[in-house]
């Protein structure tokens, strides 16, 4: 096997620079969190607010479905084109002159209101928001160090769905047919500014993502490429199209806020005990489990399209707990096979492979919706996660089963940047307390003493 390239860390602290320690270590995460919780409030309202205003504006839902995977598309853009703007402007200039320009796409969808400069104003918001996200998360990764990251990730993890569910609610504080909700994410995204353009945090290094060939990858792990894919496919469609479904079963913007939120309050709660069941039994049957009965949630959703929240605020629950976590479930089937030193690699090749999913699944989606009508959402949903099954199961009749006692934990990684992937535990930690080389045993995360690259599982002994 050949060795990856070599890169710039991925927002390290400088060597040699202070660390903030103790009680100003949490309060500048504090503050970090709180910029991000406002960006993640934002941007959550807006998803939700373009939903429901296209369905009210007459846009077909063949039209609505590309101009949210636009969004996709910006944000996989901005994915690869931020860590170049940073390198040139600095992490401070980088996120005020993208919060401007998020601001500015937000208002201009008020003054334009035709599917070409919605489509062309999604894809702005999503390459910024991605390139924002980017800057935070390279300041988390500059709060944490090698015994903390975990736990950063996770508190970071809870305030991105927490926030997330929460921004549907905002829906309620004025009508969406006006010009008062695109104003609030506009100030919600432009108060993000305070907090993280005021932080004491050192300047952390450009984050230049870490690279591996996705053929390799694949090779390694064709269960964890594809269901990185197709959970891209049906989850993204679900997050353009969730709040048109909702509409189009004649759901009010309370009710289509309780859906919405349900379904990520869902992830927030059940995620952690998914990840448990993978960690101690058979990953490929968990995933397969766990998507299969999101299939029959889906299907549920297909057949019945209840307008009754007592029904439908529960089934929404139980489709964002299980189907949510499936990528996560997939990135940690994948680092399974992979060394600790290319984790990191790895889970930035997978990020774009659901990117990559992402940017399609609501196009197709609408498409479907289109002739089947908003109820074809879930159909569309439960075929991608049954695909998911399929290839899990097909998997096992060819390689016998890792023993749980061998797998890597679960982790809950955001699906965000490549940048949060350094505060992985599973992946090997660059730099030391102090800006030192790492110290650590080169052992993959789940207890393997083997050492280095030779530590990764060749390719015909793919899983």
């Amino acid at each position: 096997m050949t060795a990856y390239d070599a890169r710039t860390v991925v927002a390290a602290p400088a060597a040699g620079a202070p660390t903030l320690i103790g009680r100003d270590a949490a309060r500048e995460l504090a503050v970090l969190l709180l910029g991000i919780a406002l960006l993640v409030l934002g941007n959550g309202l807006q998803g939700t607010l373009l939903g429901v205003r296209a369905t009210a504006e007459g846009f077909s839902q063949e039209v609505i479905g590309l101009i949210m995977s636009a969004y996709f598309a910006g944000f996989v853009g901005g994915s690869l084109i931020g860590p170049a703007l940073i390198a040139r402007a600095g992490h401070i200039r980088t996120f005020a002159a993208l919060a401007s320009l998020a601001s500015i796409a937000t208002l201009a969808h008020v003054l334009l209101i035709d599917p070409v400069s919605w489509g062309l104003f999604r894809a702005a918001n999503g390459a910024a928001y991605a390139v924002l996200v980017m800057v935070a998360e390279s300041w988390l990764n500059a709060t944490a160090t090698r015994r903390t990251r975990g736990r950063v990730l996770a508190i970071y993890g809870m305030v991105m769905l927490g926030a997330w569910s929460g921004s549907q609610w905002l829906l309620l504080s004025a009508d969406p047919l006006g010009f008062e909700l695109f104003c609030l994410v506009s100030i919600l995204i432009s108060a993000s500014l305070i907090p993280l353009s005021l932080s004491r945090v050192q300047a952390p290094r450009d984050p230049s993502p870490e690279r591996v060939s996705l053929g390799r990858l694949f090779a390694i792990s064709p269960l964890g490429v594809a269901g990185c894919f197709l959970a891209g496919l049906a989850m993204s469609a679900f997050w353009g199209l969730g709040a048109v479904f909702a509409q189009g079963i004649g759901l009010d913007d309370r009710g289509t806020a309780a859906f919405m939120a349900a379904t990520l309050a869902g992830a927030l709660a059940l995620q952690w005990p998914v990840g448990w069941l993978s960690d101690r039994f058979e990953r490929r049957t968990v995933i397969a489990a766990v998507c299969l009965a999101d299939v029959a949630v889906s299907l549920a959703l297909f057949w019945l399209a209840p307008t009754d929240l007592a029904l439908l605020v529960p089934i929404a629950f139980l489709f964002g707990g299980l189907g949510i976590p499936v990528y996560a479930l997939c990135l940690a089937h994948a680092n399974d096979f992979i060394a600790r030193e290319e984790v990191v690699a790895a889970s930035s090749a997978l990020l774009l492979v659901y990117g990559a999913g992402s940017m399609i699944g609501p196009l197709l989606c609408g498409m479907m919706m289109g002739r089947l009508g908003p109820q074809a959402l879930f159909l569309f949903t439960a075929l991608g996660l049954f695909a998911i099954v399929a290839m899990a199961l097909a998997r096992m009749l060819v390689r016998p089963a890792v023993p749980a006692t061998a797998q890597q934990p679960f982790v809950a990684v955001p699906r965000t940047t490549h940048v949060s992937s350094d505060l992985d535990p599973r992946g090997a930690w660059p730099l030391g307390e102090n800006g030192d080389s790492d110290g650590e045993d080169k052992t993959r995360a789940g207890g393997d003493q083997t050492s280095g690259l030779s530590a990764t599982i060749t390719p015909s002994r793919s899983a």
